[in-house]
């Protein structure tokens, strides 16, 4: 399994070299692991070498000193879950879905993998990839500017709170590497939080509602079914998408996952990119359910809401109105103003508008942002900074996405909707 997890985070990444850089160091890692198929004091050991014949391949040799593996296995031991008997060990073993995805990576990259005898006792895994010629000029980054102690901490600031907008994933499975990889693979476009069973991850729920949820099937304590089953019974938690995920292929286990409520049923091994794709459209398809069903629009005046809410928004609009121009005004801060937990507020809001606190701030921000675009002569800087933006930057960035058009556009034309 050492190996194995090596190779399939190494299979994941490209070797882009520079046109006047050549790999012909041998790099070598030895490892000594007391594991279950190398016996105390064996050894697993990494090389990579840098190889030119007719084309140029990295290659990575991953060995070990262990039990080996028998001929008649070697040419399955690349297909998912496939079941080998051991020498001396009572019940059969399976590898999973890591070589199996080893090899799909490999391929995708161009490369090949293999797997022979090592001499003496064990195996011997084989990689080769491409090596990708690039040019440098092309690829790199424009010209490091130093910035001011200040204006980091302000641009640390500013992304740390972009980084709370992201959508929150929770990702629920009992192997700590493939949730490893799913971390590593959603990270850069979601707040990724992880959790190795059922119990675990509706714990987790009670603090904070995720976007979506992505299970594992079969976990100990509580399967993926049951999760499932038990978000889609409770009222606070029916809306979230859940997508489930398994090994098994029959038609009977798809059926399952949809009939308690299932919103995609993924088979591993998967294709990250189609499955990113289904994340997305779920969570639009999510919350614009929540915005047209029943839902309130926040305004920062006028609003006519049910008069069960009323008093709830209407304090909550004011309140982030008198805090407005204050970039570090927070949802606690807000959720203390209204004398309510964070998470009983979260809920609520979600629950009238649609909207999380820290969207509900926003979308106030950016009406009255809208408003002084309109009708002030403030610069759209000036705006940003008056409405509580810490980085016009990003104040164009969300303004577009509220609005459809970048600040400075939506002043010259005067606001081309003024219900806005």
């Amino acid at each position: 399994e050492v190996y194995v997890n090596f190779l399939f985070l190494m299979s994941t990444t490209a070797f882009p070299c520079r046109k006047d850089t050549t790999f012909k160091r041998i790099i070598r890692i030895s490892l000594t692991f007391d594991y279950k198929y190398t016996p105390d004091g064996g050894r697993v050991t990494v090389m990579m070498e840098y190889i030119e014949e007719e084309n140029e391949w990295m290659e990575i040799k991953v060995s070990d000193t262990g039990i080996g593996i028998p001929d008649a296995d070697k040419q399955h031991i690349f297909e998912r879950f496939y079941q080998a008997a051991h020498k001396g060990m009572e019940e059969t073993t399976g590898n999973g879905i890591g070589l199996s995805l080893v090899h799909d990576f490999v391929q995708l990259h161009g490369g090949s993998v293999e797997v022979f005898d090592n001499i003496g006792a064990g195996t011997v895994f084989v990689v080769r990839l491409p090596v990708r010629h690039v040019d440098v000029a092309a690829v790199l980054p424009e010209p490091l500017v130093v910035l001011p102690e200040s204006e980091k901490t302000t641009e640390a600031m500013a992304e740390q709170t972009s980084r709370k907008e992201f959508p929150l994933l929770l990702v629920v499975d009992d192997n700590a590497d493939f949730r490893m990889f799913m971390q590593h693979s959603l990270e850069l476009q979601y707040r990724v939080k992880l959790a190795s069973d059922g119990e675990e991850t509706w714990n987790m729920m009670q603090d904070e509602l995720p976007d979506l949820v992505i299970s594992d099937v079969m976990m100990p304590v509580m399967d993926g079914i049951e999760l499932c089953r038990r978000i889609k019974a409770d009222k606070r938690t029916a809306y979230i998408p859940v997508i489930l995920l398994t090994a098994r292929q029959a038609v009977e286990a798809t059926v399952k996952g949809l009939e308690i409520g299932a919103d995609d049923y993924v088979t591993k091994p998967f294709n990250m990119m189609v499955l990113v794709l289904r994340i997305r459209k779920l969570i639009e398809q999510s919350r614009y359910r929540h915005a047209t069903h029943a839902v309130i629009d926040p305004t920062p005046s006028d609003i006519v809401i049910t008069s069960l809410d009323e008093k709830l928004i209407e304090k909550a609009i004011k309140y982030v109105e008198d805090n407005i121009s204050r970039s570090n005004f927070s949802v606690e801060e807000l959720s203390r103003g209204l004398g309510m937990s964070r998470v009983h507020l979260y809920k609520k809001l979600l629950q009238i508008t649609g909207k999380t606190p820290i969207e509900f701030i926003r979308v106030i921000r950016l009406k009255r942002a809208a408003q002084l675009l309109r009708e002030s002569q403030l610069h759209v800087s000036e705006v940003a900074y008056e409405v509580g933006f810490n980085s016009p930057r990003y104040f164009s960035r969300y303004f577009k996405e509220e609005f459809g058009m970048l600040p400075s556009k939506y002043q010259e034309k005067g606001g081309i909707n003024k219900s806005f």
